[in-house]
């Protein structure tokens, strides 16, 4: 039986690692069940999207498919997304290590609006921060870990240099993740937009600290350069927020440069958050052929496996575990330990994360509240608008009450 993989991997450190995990996979479990998996480039992850659209539409699905979970909400709305759950749990050909998993990447994969596992993580990430270690140094600051330490460090760093000390890539990440560490809730798999209605009092609360840190002088947004990697190499801000992958550009941009990452400063512990996003693997079938379904399972099982999943995270790809054991494992850690300890921040922040809940429903989707939230946040940060009248339009845009 021939499989069609579909998947957005174009990065040839990561794209080796992923055709020799599918070779591995054909020349073993796949020789001794009759399986042979087919990978295939199509694009970006939103060309990719784009490809497997029009292929639902035209009754040629891909049978197994990397995604991003918006993405997937998306597919849901056919009924041609396999449920993994049964295969996960059946006595015999179940996936006896699940619970491996980190929890909160479970949780996001079991948190459509349909009931059941329609997704797995396979390639995974978080936010960190990243700070300019020579520079610290020289000015005996201290990495924050707190807000408040954090606000501390910027207005040191602002005396120093006269210009703002930190910023954050993703806007809407950032009122994610300020918004549950200061104890609101955002929205749910069902469309309830908790943090435009009954939670907008924190909402604003998160709002104003955005604003005031800017009009202080010592936060900025991205703007034209869209992300921080390169005003943070080039040395012209020595702290940011943004995703653990970027570290593998970074040295790129400036090899000269010393760095380091830390976990995403938190309100208090009883309220941690870190975002964690990338890519899961689906399984898609129209023909309802079981064959086909349990051989798509059988080849998405040992693609998140404890194996895969250290030959991704320990293969310069600069994604993380998506396993507990494989974060302990000796070859991981020896991975990181050689030049790589900028990884272990993601990692220590597992038990912190926390995913963007998804959903698309005869109102409006996940994607568009994503994209009204990230304009909310630049009229008050780079526009000066005031935090209650950039929220009343967000809700005017996407429809809440």
């Amino acid at each position: 039986m021939e499989l069609q993989f579909w998947h957005s991997i174009s990065n040839q450190n990561h794209l080796k690692v992923l055709e020799g995990l599918v070779e591995e996979f054909n020349e073993t479990i796949g020789a001794e069940k009759g399986i042979t998996v087919v990978p295939t480039f199509n694009g970006s992850s939103s060309e990719l999207y784009s490809s497997v659209v029009g292929a639902i539409k035209a009754g040629s699905a891909p049978d197994v498919t990397l995604a991003l979970r918006p993405y997937v909400a998306d597919y849901l709305q056919t009924d041609y997304v396999v449920n993994l759950e049964p295969y996960i749990t059946d006595p015999n050909v179940g996936m006896t290590d699940y619970e491996d998993i980190f929890e909160g990447l479970r949780e996001a994969n079991s948190s459509y609006a349909k009931e059941g596992i329609y997704s797995l993580p396979i390639h995974s990430y978080s936010e960190v921060l990243y700070y300019n270690k020579t520079f610290f140094a020289e000015h005996g600051l201290s990495v924050p870990t707190t807000w408040d330490e954090l606000v501390e460090t910027c207005r040191a760093i602002r005396d120093i240099t006269g210009a703002p000390a930190f910023g954050w890539d993703n806007l809407a990440g950032s009122f994610m993740t300020l918004l549950l560490q200061n104890g609101g809730r955002d929205t749910d798999q069902n469309g309830n937009l908790y943090f435009a209605t009954e939670d907008s009092d924190i909402t604003l609360k998160v709002l104003q600290m955005w604003q005031d840190n800017v009009n202080e002088g010592i936060w900025r947004t991205a703007g034209e350069d869209q992300f921080f990697s390169g005003p943070f190499a080039n040395e012209m801000i020595p702290m940011y927020i943004g995703d653990s992958v970027e570290a593998s550009y970074i040295p790129d941009k400036n090899p000269e440069l010393d760095w380091g990452t830390a976990p995403v400063p938190q309100v208090s512990e009883d309220t941690a958050a870190n975002l964690s996003a990338g890519h899961v693997i689906i399984a898609l079938n129209q023909d309802g052929n079981q064959d086909r379904m349990y051989a798509a399972y059988e080849f998405i099982k040992f693609m998140t496996s404890h194996d895969a999943n250290l030959a991704v995270a320990a293969g310069n790809t600069g994604y993380l575990p998506i396993r507990q054991s494989v974060a302990e494992d000796p070859a991981y850690e020896a991975y990181v330990a050689d030049g790589h300890e900028y990884m272990r921040a993601g990692v220590e922040q597992s038990d912190r994360y926390f995913y963007e809940p998804v959903f698309t429903n005869a109102t409006t989707t996940s994607s568009a509240v994503n994209s009204a939230v990230k304009t909310m946040m630049q009229e008050v940060a780079d526009n000066g608008m005031e935090p209650e009248q950039a929220l009343a339009n967000l809700k005017q845009t996407v429809g809440a009450n």
